[in-house]
């Protein structure tokens, strides 16, 4: 960028964004909102020097986004072929299914459009079905109940390693039919961000994030097979049975990329849910008071802490034909990127950057989740993970605070798109 000087054209708002907020940067990646906020109020539709890419930061102007899936495509592999992992990479060209079935490509529910996607999303729904979901609340509650056990006499804990990740890991075991033994093996899978992300990572952070995928591929087929010889009363075999039914073949490449998004998707986004929660109320005693006196609040604190830090930052869309976005003209080839976490801290919201357990109508307006035809399919799952999971540490965890020593632990991760302490240590007190 030119150096400024007494004959200089004045700075663009975009400029003094770029100028002030590299991104990503580690400043950026730390705590992204004022660089939001100068992108809503100086170019809230961002054209990113150097890059194909538009960064979204208005609510409004996201959800028109998501809205139109026929100009801003989920299939964003097209565009760049740095999104394709693994296998996925000779899915384009040959792809492994039959012509003429449902199902016309072989990746999952996060990479397809309409109507094929809502072919997908439908088979996916015994999962979050709210009776369901209902019915397994005793479940949720006993596992949350299970791993406090393990550490409450110490009255310390790392609240990530120790609970947050192998609850959201155990629940969504319980609740679709994965090994609850397993578990050491899930977690030890790669956990550096999703698919939307890869364009941003260094070719190093690619290899390490591709590196346990055909141990995760062979692992979940394995499932698939198995389900296939032996059907069990869960929604695995559920969604195997289904997709051989409807198209008279299986179609493993397909269910291998669904069993295993449900696998990884749904529990990462819950686990950092968790997390950010217990650290927002620690970092804010008189909303945790409040609260603590009013057990109530309970699910609005869940949505607040959504809102306030979105475990997903953003996703992206692919531009399938020149376009518009916010009066600014977006062309065919192009990538938009959906700012979420913007959106949630948009000057609508009255206080953005207050962190208020009882703020009303959250749920309305919250982006947590994305939104359109492509709103997260878990997200009942999660705020009832969340919801129960605060509920049991709040009568168990008496008196909770950081542990001296760790603040730098409780920075974000290295990874510009999620929100979730490194570590988070916390004491109690002892029981």
């Amino acid at each position: 960028m030119a150096s400024e000087t007494k004959d200089a054209a004045p700075d663009t708002g975009a400029q003094r964004c770029l100028k002030d907020f590299a991104f990503p940067s580690p400043e950026v990646t730390a705590c992204p909102y004022p660089f939001y906020a100068a992108l809503r109020a100086e170019a809230p539709v961002y054209k990113y020097p150097d890059r194909n890419d538009y960064l979204i930061s208005r609510r409004d102007d996201i959800m028109a986004v998501l809205r139109n899936t026929e100009v801003f495509s989920n299939r964003t592999y097209l565009g760049d072929p740095r999104m394709l992992q693994g296998s996925q990479k000779g899915w384009v060209e040959n792809p492994p299914h039959t012509p003429g079935t449902a199902i016309q490509t072989s990746f999952g529910l996060t990479a397809s459009d309409p109507p094929e996607h809502s072919i997908k999303r439908r088979a996916l729904r015994s999962l979050v079905d709210p009776r369901y979901i209902r019915a397994s609340e005793d479940t949720l509650r006993r596992i949350a109940n299970e791993l406090i056990d393990t550490f409450i006499h110490e009255g310390k804990c790392e609240l990530r390693t120790q609970f947050a990740d192998p609850l959201a890991l155990l629940t969504i075991c319980e609740l679709a039919g994965y090994p609850p033994e397993d578990r050491a093996i899930f977690l030890g899978w790669n956990r550096i961000g999703t698919g939307h992300g890869r364009r941003y990572l260094t070719d190093e952070q690619r290899k390490a994030q591709d590196e346990d995928i055909p141990e995760r591929d062979l692992y979940c087929a394995a499932i698939i097979r198995d389900r296939l010889a032996n059907p069990k009363d869960d929604f695995i075999t559920g969604v195997v049975k289904a997709q051989v039914e409807r198209d008279g073949e299986i179609n493993l490449p397909y269910l291998v990329s669904e069993i295993g998004l449900v696998l990884t998707a749904g529990n990462e986004t819950t686990s950092r849910l968790v997390a950010n929660v217990w650290k927002l109320l620690i970092e804010n005693p008189s909303e945790l008071k409040k609260v603590l006196d009013d057990r109530e609040l309970i699910p609005n604190v869940i949505d607040e802490a959504l809102r306030f830090e979105a475990p997903t930052q953003w996703t992206s869309r692919l531009v399938m034909q020149d376009t518009e976005v916010g009066g600014v003209p977006i062309p065919k080839g192009a990538y938009v990127l959906m700012l979420y976490g913007s959106a949630n801290h948009d000057e609508s919201w009255g206080d953005p950057e207050a962190f208020r357990v009882d703020r009303p109508g959250i749920p309305e307006l919250n982006m947590a989740f994305g939104g359109g035809p492509h709103r997260c399919l878990g997200n009942a799952i999660a705020i009832a993970e969340g919801r129960i999971a605060l509920a049991v540490m709040l009568d168990r965890l008496k008196n909770p605070r950081f542990a001296p020593g760790h603040d730098a632990e409780r920075e974000n991760i290295d990874n510009f798109q999620k929100r979730v302490p490194k570590q988070l240590h916390i004491e109690f007190d002892a029981q």
